[in-house]
């Protein structure tokens, strides 16, 4: 019996593998791009990877009532987590009516309802930088493109990575947790051939400190590395 069950579910597409998640778009949420390409689908179930990953989604729900009622699309949305379970849901910040979106999505931190196997989820978040003018979104290909590479990113199998730095100066930040869970952050600069330097290559120092790192020292570096271009 458990084979007929089994080989109908690969025929529904319904298998996924054990080391990957579903992620799933609640009812107006859009999911753009899963780890720098375009999604199969905007509104469908989908496989990933476990791991680090990074989602573009943005909201379009109607909002109102009556003859009042219209769809409300909110800006891209550039959403870091670290996926380790089996399903993870992605909902919209809580918006009844028009006004109400408009004011969730003004502060530039909406509050999206993301869980993982019924918890939630922690996750980063940017709002996507557009073009100036008419049709901010336009191409959206590139935009994407642009931001991974002012933030130094990558994708790997395993998702989200750091990209390759300089060999020829490299700039380490080793983050060090300090009382009352705040941290500061020293830069030391490490050059070729430098005496002293420590095992492993500097790339394996950026992710492996970048992994440990919390949201907070996450987003710090982020913008410490846009400063070096």
């Amino acid at each position: 019996m458990k084979q007929y069950v089994v080989a109908a579910l690969m025929s529904a597409g319904l298998v996924f593998s054990a080391s990957a998640a579903v992620l799933v778009p609640m009812k107006g949420v859009s999911l753009l791009y899963i780890n720098g390409q375009e999604a199969d689908s905007k509104i469908k179930s989908t496989e990933v990877a476990n791991g680090r990953s990074q989602l573009v989604i943005q909201m379009d729900k109607k909002v109102g009532s009556g003859s009042s009622q219209s769809v409300y699309t909110s800006a891209p949305y550039v959403i870091t987590l670290n996926i380790t379970g089996n399903e993870v849901k992605i909902n919209h910040p809580v918006a009844r009516s028009k006004s109400e979106a408009e004011a969730v999505f003004r502060t530039g931190n909406p509050d999206w309802r993301i869980t993982q196997d019924g918890k939630s989820l922690a996750y980063e978040q940017e709002k996507l930088k557009g073009k100036d003018g008419f049709l901010p979104y336009a191409g959206m290909d590139e935009l994407v493109a642009q931001h991974n590479k002012t933030r130094g990113l990558s994708f790997g199998a395993s998702g989200l990575e750091v990209a390759a730095a300089s060999t020829a100066a490299v700039a380490t930040t080793a983050v060090v947790a300090s009382s009352g869970n705040k941290a500061k952050v020293k830069k030391t600069e490490n050059k070729k051939g430098a005496a002293g330097q420590s095992n492993g290559t500097p790339v394996e120092h950026l992710k492996k400190w970048y992994l440990k790192a919390s949201s907070a020292e996450r987003k710090e570096f982020r913008k410490w590395m846009i400063d070096q271009e």
